[in-house]
């Protein structure tokens, strides 16, 4: 009887630990430890830079185009670490939400992304304008500033370019094209290249890549980010609110095991 007894209490140990593990942000603690703790996220980041400015030497002898080269680049994942952020909703057992998101950037103590500051930098000295481009909220501009400018990044605050109205970049490309011959654009995701990328699906996304496979190591430097982005929301169908459970199920459908 005592041994029934004891089983009976490991098994409703076992289930109250199990119903605990249940956390909002869990499934992106593999994608946040990586990118905290693998030398091949450094790796590939500054592969990407590296290949950044051998295609910028190449781009500035063969320019044609009478307007000042600029290089376009996003910010959160692509010059600016964002993990610790992701980290504290992992240990928190929270998902995104816009009232943390905005305190982390008030704080201005994001690292930088490895070899950004130097590309940049090596961009700036060449004569070339560097933009800002992110979907950080206009109301952020201030300690976005702050914590480029802190870093040793070349900026100017009129170079920085926020979301108002819409998560759609090209506008604000267009308006800097206006003014600057883009050269090169770096981003974590592909919506930060061209408007063809934005809210298309998992398939049409990978087929879109493949027709524009002679751009990327070229004009468009991407950077790794596993954390979040397009990638995720394409199997979403763009829908973030939907629930843990439901978020989990669609993803799971994504998945391709072997017969």
């Amino acid at each position: 009887m005592k041994k029934i007894i004891l089983l009976i209490v490991l098994m409703a140990t076992a289930s109250c630990g199990h119903m605990g593990s249940k956390n909002k942000a869990e499934y992106t603690e593999g994608a946040t430890l990586w990118v905290q703790n693998a030398a091949e996220f450094r790796a590939l980041s500054y592969q990407a830079f590296n290949s950044a400015r051998l295609y910028l030497d190449r781009a500035l002898l063969t320019k044609r185009n009478r307007k000042k080269p600029a290089v376009v680049v996003d910010i959160d994942e692509t010059v600016l670490d964002n993990s610790p952020y992701q980290a504290m909703n992992i240990l928190k057992n929270r998902s995104f939400d816009r009232k943390y998101w905005d305190e982390w950037i008030q704080k201005s103590q994001a690292k930088a992304i490895p070899g950004a500051i130097d590309f940049l930098n090596y961009a700036h000295k060449k004569g070339v304008e560097v933009i800002y481009i992110s979907n950080r909220r206009i109301k952020g501009l201030g300690a976005t500033y702050k914590n480029l400018l802190n870093l040793g990044f070349p900026v100017k605050r009129q170079n920085i370019f926020l979301k108002t109205t819409t998560n759609n970049k090209e506008e604000r490309r267009q308006n800097v094209m206006r003014n600057f011959d883009i050269v090169l654009l770096a981003g974590d995701t592909l919506a930060d290249f061209s408007e063809v990328f934005n809210e298309k699906g998992t398939n049409d996304r990978n087929i879109l890549v493949d027709k524009m496979r002679d751009d990327f190591g070229k004009k468009f430097i991407i950077l790794p980010n596993p954390m979040y982005g397009d990638w995720e929301g394409a199997m979403y169908n763009y829908e973030f609110s939907g629930s843990p459970e439901g978020k989990a199920k669609l993803r799971k459908g994504h998945l391709y095991p072997y017969n």
